[in-house]
């Protein structure tokens, strides 16, 4: 059974199709093309950004898209810039040396 719309299964399966196929298309330019790895990912940026330009070009004027959403672009841009700094900063390991203690073995 397909997981519901807008469901956290559905979601987390959309982001790990998402992240594999940037993954994807990643790999094959910096093998490609030689770029920079940085290069190559302000061009997927760039990439993710005319993809919501597009969206929501098509969410816009006299026939919009029957689902709802209405783009605001100041808002829509600081929840990408936040999602990307929150994917990219590192997971904090953690330091056994900072760690209370909370018991004896």
């Amino acid at each position: 059974m397909p997981p519901e719309q807008g469901s956290a299964e559905s979601l987390e399966a959309a982001r790990g199709h998402l992240r594999e196929a940037v993954m994807t298309a990643f790999c094959a330019a910096l093998r490609d093309t030689h770029l920079p790895p940085l290069a190559l990912i302000e061009l997927a940026a760039a990439a993710v950004g005319s993809v919501y330009r597009e969206v929501a070009d098509a969410h816009r004027g006299d026939q919009p898209c029957p689902c709802g959403w209405h783009p605001r672009l100041a808002a829509d841009l600081e929840a990408l810039q936040a999602a990307l700094a929150l994917s990219a900063a590192p997971v904090p390991q953690p330091d056994l040396a900072r760690m209370a203690v909370l018991g004896r073995a």
